[in-house]
């Protein structure tokens, strides 16, 4: 597909389209263990006491029966889940959802820029960027992304799963992060399809917050998709993460429903 060269060339589908890039960018990053991906869904169990250790993807028009398919090893699972969709959300999904212990949590902001208009961003002295291309650096990398949002390190993994040796310039999906002195201190990855370039995982260690690292490892693999043809940048920002890309240029384009499940 032809990258798409600025937001308007998207026109009024492109909150549609960041939503479901979630979805398409979710089954290439997890492959593995624990991770199961159907037409309907994608889904991550590890039992751990965390919503984003258990959760699912649901992807287009949902029904209450790919609903239930996708949630019920959560239920059984006995630890806190999530479940957020990419699509439409009817009533009766709704309804069907708050049945089983789920509350409407937010949403995840749906986010775009225009790369070429993009705030500046520097590295601070002492700080190195790099692209992570070895499967043997799965481990450091995931290690980073979990103790970074606060999520168990099974998720960590999981998100890491993408890491396959492919250090092509233009791979479609590509893995960063800063490093201080050596080691790993912040990442993000891209994902470079439907004609957008979707910036994920970024996180950043707590003792290193506050300098500027987090806007960094957003904006730069965005900067490199530009070389690549890429005019647009997305992503679906958490809590904490959303001053941050309003200040880098990105505006809302909607959101992407979230509901959690704490067991009693």
């Amino acid at each position: 597909m032809r990258p798409f060269q600025s937001i308007p060339d998207i026109g009024d589908g492109i909150g549609d389209l960041i939503k479901g890039h979630i979805d398409l960018a979710f089954r290439r990053i997890m492959p593995g263990p624990n991770v199961t991906v159907d037409q309907r869904f994608v889904r991550l169990v590890t039992g751990e006491a965390h919503p984003f250790g258990n959760f699912a993807c649901v992807c287009g028009l949902a029904s209450p029966q790919a609903v239930q398919d996708a949630i019920e090893p959560l239920l059984g699972c006995g630890a806190p889940a999530a479940a957020f969709f990419t699509g439409t959300v009817p009533d009766a999904v709704v309804n069907h959802l708050s049945s089983l212990g789920f509350e409407r949590h937010g949403g995840l902001p749906a986010m775009a820029v225009d790369i070429e208009r993009l705030a500046k961003t520097a590295l601070p002295t002492g700080y190195e960027w790099a692209r992570v291309a070895s499967v043997e650096q799965r481990d450091a990398w995931s290690d980073v992304f979990a103790r970074g949002y606060g999520l168990p390190l099974p998720v960590g993994a999981a998100f890491a799963g993408g890491i396959d040796g492919d250090s092509r310039a233009d791979a479609p999906l590509q893995y960063f992060w800063i490093l201080k002195d050596g080691n790993p201190v912040c990442t993000s990855l891209v994902f470079l399809h439907e004609g957008v370039a979707g910036i994920y995982g970024v996180a950043t260690l707590p003792d290193e917050r506050g300098k500027g690292l987090g806007a960094f490892a957003t904006a730069e693999p965005l900067r490199l998709a530009r070389r690549l043809g890429y005019g647009v940048g997305v992503l679906q920002a958490s809590e904490d993460g959303h001053p941050v890309y309003k200040r880098l240029g990105f505006a809302d384009f909607g959101e992407v429903p979230l509901y959690v499940r704490m067991p009693s």
